[in-house]
């Protein structure tokens, strides 16, 4: 089994035809020669990584991170990480999920705080920024994606499972104080207006909800797009004269 070469790559006098990337994993250290093991180990075992790795040239090795990843891009768009993934199973059911992981709080530190994904969107540029956000979400169906498609959300926040400890609390979605020093205008949650044959705004509750919103249009003048139950039946909100009313949905 020759070394690994890249096409096209030249052997310089007296070197070898390891790529340098290759040339860095420390194989000889561990007792082998080239890419064939010689003592038994799976070459699975000379390419794993058990040490904290770096990429980019302004990344160095961090203890507290397993893979620091640091660069300047003066390209168009500058993308940190790409990540495609095709899930292509030709029978049975298939979950294809573009990024999958997790955090496990251990140890017993005195104080703990676990999220699964932290992340932040900085503006740093005397230029101006027309938009900044912490997710950019969008659904889509490709050229090929013919079949039928039941349900889309932009975001899903599944029922908890509580195996050990289990909360005082639970927020689904959690929104903190938008406004601050400078702050013009701080919306807690803004939801435009939707085309659809079918637009519900907002609609909390069962199956019969105890408020629904509607939205795509202007309602009638005596009538609003609020609903709200009172016990099992949905009322609307409509307008008579001066005073408000309910009437059954």
């Amino acid at each position: 089994m020759s070394r690994l070469k890249l096409f096209g790559e030249g052997q310089p006098e007296g070197g070898t035809t390891d790529h340098s990337v290759l040339a860095n994993l420390g194989y000889a250290q561990s007792g082998h020669t080239g890419f064939v093991p010689s003592q038994g180990e799976a070459l699975i075992e000379i390419l794993r990584c058990s040490t904290h790795a770096s990429i980019g040239s302004g990344a160095t090795p961090n203890t507290t991170r397993l893979l620091n990843i640091i660069g300047t891009l003066d390209t168009h768009p500058a993308v940190g990480v790409y990540n495609l993934v095709y899930g292509n199973r030709a029978a049975g059911p298939q979950f294809t999920y573009g990024l999958s992981g997790g955090a496990r709080g251990q140890g017993t530190p005195y104080a703990s705080y676990v999220y699964g994904l932290y992340f932040f969107a900085q503006h740093d540029s005397p230029t101006t920024c027309y938009q900044l956000g912490g997710i950019l979400i969008q659904q889509q169906s490709g050229a090929s994606g013919t079949g039928p498609l039941t349900t889309a959300r932009g975001i899903f926040v599944y029922q908890g499972y509580w195996g050990g400890s289990k909360p005082t609390n639970v927020y689904g979605v959690d929104i903190h104080d938008q406004g601050g020093s400078g702050v013009g205008t701080a919306y807690g949650l803004r939801i435009l207006d939707q085309t659809a044959s079918i637009v519900r705004l907002l609609e909390l509750g069962p199956s019969t909800p105890y408020l629904r919103l509607l939205g795509g249009a202007d309602p009638p003048a005596d009538k609003s797009n609020l609903y709200l139950k009172f016990g099992s039946t949905l009322y609307r909100v409509v307008k008579l004269g001066s005073y408000m009313a309910l009437e059954a949905a």
